[in-house]
């Protein structure tokens, strides 16, 4: 008996709000990962402010330097202010996006430092990548600018390195396999909290690249009681973000440099071997802020020792893997899943995937990998587990645990050309007896705007019921019409019904099922 047409659009919203559901759970962030991001965003913050305070002290060296004797240092003061306004421009480009994400996030009265909706995944795509007023583009080109226009002004070619990779915007080699641009992997569906937390990383590199070109132009100045006087100790990090279970690495550096002796340099107590050049390391082991303290030492020219104190705050981070289903986030059984699965700052080669249960997972040739549940698996859980290598340590990343779910039922249709050579689609209602006598059969798929999956017709019937209510059914012998039923059809009136019923389909699952009987009226 066919369904209704109310039938089939409850039993369509049923399907459709399960769905939902489904999606909301996987895509559900955790408290634990917001406040973290929360966390680290704030120290980042702090960081901007002391790396701030530090230039702002070489600004001042390098205007009193030029006051002293302008002829001297004419070059380096005209420099160093063609940096100031070209990092403040910057900075405060991205200060006015981070305003406009946080706008978009929780509205006009929003705090940028105190957000509601931290995992808000639609405002920050909105703001940077929207077709028309996306401003990622804009940052894009300013950031490539700057990174440029900055590179020229240092010569050591070791923190030409380090900067233009902390200012890159080259996209990872995940992203390039996925066919990603840097833009669409940083900032598409990306948590609101996400994205501040990234920008405001981004405030501090620039700081940090500020303060390499000024610390080059002091440099090159050559009043060394200036420079003495204001020594500065500085550690800059590799990474302000750390994994727990991976190492925490940053250089430790003196701001005047004197090539003729080392600093000698004691981190909590210990002191930091000569041949190490001020690269320090440790393990990254409890989550939360983490801090180390210490002095770097120096004789000056009269032989007395000079120290200058650091203490430096960084923040260790809980391992986090994406790991996201394609198809709605539900995993289906009996046929290929895409599912999407990276660990942020790590790169596609050093992760690895496996199901603990509920069928297979392999690799795709397009970076991707297919989740493959068992049939026999329906209503069962699937599990995949993420590890990754992480400084050469392989390291369990995360799991994640999906419900298994039998395909939903096809529907049954006649496909056939209009009278401008565009495919139509007939479910059911009045169609033209020439159109059906055109066509070769009926068809049958799942195409509900998420799922697109053929099925293969194995048999039907049609059901004739003539003007003194006889009923004549004939038998297909496979996906098409068969002669007698074209007879059948052939001999019907207009206003006349027929009824496809019997209808057995095959998925890819393997699984045979009855599927919805059609019925048609000629025209």
């Amino acid at each position: 008996m066919a369904l209704t047409k109310g039938q089939q659009t409850r039993q369509k919203m049923i399907n459709l709000m399960y769905l939902v559901f489904i999606a909301m759970l996987a895509l559900n962030i955790s408290t634990e990962v917001l406040d973290g991001f929360v966390l680290m965003n704030d120290k980042l913050q702090d960081a901007i402010a002391a790396a701030e305070e530090r230039n702002e002290k070489i600004y001042l060296d390098i205007a009193a330097s030029y006051e002293a004797n302008s002829t001297k240092t004419e070059d380096a003061y005209n420099k160093a202010n063609d940096v100031k306004v070209q990092t403040n421009s910057l900075f405060n480009y991205i200060q006015d996006l981070k305003v406009e994400i946080a706008k978009k996030t929780d509205g006009s009265d929003a705090d940028v430092n105190n957000l509601d909706a931290k995992d808000d995944l639609d405002a920050a795509s909105e703001v940077m990548l929207s077709p028309v007023r996306g401003k990622g583009n804009e940052l894009k080109r300013r950031i490539d600018q700057y990174r440029d226009s900055i590179l020229l002004q240092i010569e050591d070619e070791s923190k030409r390195s380090i900067i233009a990779k902390t200012l890159s915007t080259e996209p990872s080699q995940r992203a390039k396999k996925d066919g990603k641009t840097w833009l669409v992997a940083t900032f598409e569906k990306m948590p609101s909290i996400a994205t501040l937390s990234f920008l405001s990383e981004m405030q501090l590199n620039l700081r940090q690249a500020e303060g390499e070109v000024l610390n080059s132009l002091a440099q090159s100045i050559d009043v060394k009681d200036i420079r003495v006087n204001e020594l500065t100790a500085f550690v800059i990090p590799q990474s302000n973000m750390v994994m727990r279970g991976t190492t925490y690495k940053a250089n430790i550096i003196l701001a005047a440099v004197d090539t003729t002796q080392r600093p000698r340099i004691v981190i909590d107590g210990k002191e930091l071997p000569v041949e190490n050049n001020g690269s320090y390391q440790r393990p990254a082991g409890g989550t939360g802020t983490q801090s180390f303290s210490g002095f770097i030492e120096l004789m000056d020219r009269m032989g007395n020792p000079l120290r200058r104190e650091f203490k430096q705050q960084y923040t260790v981070m809980e391992p986090m893997a994406t790991i996201a289903p394609l198809l709605m986030d539900v995993v289906y059984a009996g046929i290929d899943n895409p599912v999407s699965i990276s660990v942020p700052g790590v790169a596609t080669k050093d992760v690895s995937a496996r199901v603990v249960d509920g069928g297979t997972l392999t690799p795709s040739a397009n970076g991707l990998w297919v989740a493959k549940p068992s049939p026999s698996n329906i209503g069962k859980k699937f599990m995949i587990s993420v590890s990754a290598n992480v400084n050469g340590v392989n390291q369990q990343i995360a799991s994640k645990e999906f419900r298994i779910r039998a395909l939903p039922e096809p529907l049954p249709y006649i496909e056939y050309k209009d009278q401008n050579g565009n495919t139509k689609i007939f479910r059911k209602g009045a169609l033209a007896r020439s159109v059906i006598l055109g066509t070769t059969g009926i068809k049958a798929s799942i195409d509900d705007g998420i799922l697109n999956i053929p099925f293969q017709i194995l048999r039907f019937r049609t059901i004739a019921i003539d003007a003194m209510g006889n009923v004549s059914p004939e038998m297909s012998e496979g996906a098409n019409f068969s002669s007698r039923q074209l007879d059948q059809i052939r001999k019907m009136t207009r206003g006349s019904q027929f009824f496809i019923t019997g209808i057995k389909a095959k998925g890819p699952d393997g699984i045979e099922r009855d599927v919805y009987p059609m019925e048609v009226r000629i025209n």
